[in-house]
């Protein structure tokens, strides 16, 4: 546990897996019930949860002590919470997948095994960060583990498809980056104009779909006419 004036963050551990999110979305239900009257806000994230108390709550070591004592006491369901399924399609053409074939050929796969691979597993959104709507994502299959850039980009296309790590992920914005591009998507993950503004949310079971380029051009021209339009990738498949 971390903690200074009034936050504090409780850990769970250090690695991305399931039974770590569990007890991180245990946490977060059982703090939120039994503490709502004393908190602004919870943060929950892929290891841990950082608690930000009323300004007017004095925090002590006696309200820790408390939390902890009734956290152990509470009786912790490791299953999963209910999730929403999320589909979005990304388009692997060399015109968006700038690192695609370096990957491939860093892996000793060819570019089809590398979409192949990365497309195939059901992810989980472990947690949002980094950008306003930047999902860190859990599942990514061990072939596909291959490093970040050593020299970031200054600039990386909103909706760019990458692989870091042990981890992919998806640019909600035009940032610098250092993530392998190895495809994009046509949808918005942030929108300020759109309800709600994130399209993902910690929890959420993803799927990559492969589609064409034209594909993609359809797509995005559908976004741009309707913003609400991406809210039909939730629970549904395109």
């Amino acid at each position: 546990m971390i903690q200074d004036k009034k936050i504090a963050s409780f850990i769970f551990g250090q690695e991305i897996d399931e039974e770590t999110f569990q007890h991180v979305e245990a946490f977060d239900q059982f703090i939120n019930i039994k503490y709502k009257k004393l908190i602004v806000e919870t943060v929950p994230t892929y290891h841990m949860v950082t608690v930000f108390f009323n300004k007017e709550i004095a925090q002590d070591q006696s309200l820790l002590t408390d939390i902890i004592y009734k956290w152990k006491k509470f009786e912790i369901q490791l299953q999963s919470s209910k999730s929403r399924r999320v589909t979005i399609p990304v388009c692997y053409d060399a015109l968006f997948a700038l690192d695609l074939e370096r990957v491939a050929e860093e892996l000793n796969l060819t570019t089809e095994q590398v979409i192949k691979k990365h497309s195939e597993p059901t992810y989980k959104v472990y947690l949002i960060g980094f950008l306003p709507g930047f999902p860190y994502l859990g599942g990514l299959n061990k072939e596909l583990f291959v490093p970040r850039l050593d020299k970031p980009r200054k600039s990386v296309e909103k909706g760019s498809v990458g692989i870091g790590g042990r981890q992919t992920g998806i640019y909600p914005v035009t940032s610098p980056g250092g993530w392998n591009i190895i495809g994009k998507t046509p949808i918005d993950l942030f929108d300020v104009n759109r309800n709600p503004a994130f399209l993902l949310q910690p929890g959420d079971q993803i799927t990559f779909k492969s589609i064409s380029i034209d594909d993609f051009y359809n797509v995005k021209e559908n976004v741009e006419k309707n913003p609400q339009y991406i809210l039909n990738l939730i629970d549904t498949k395109i």
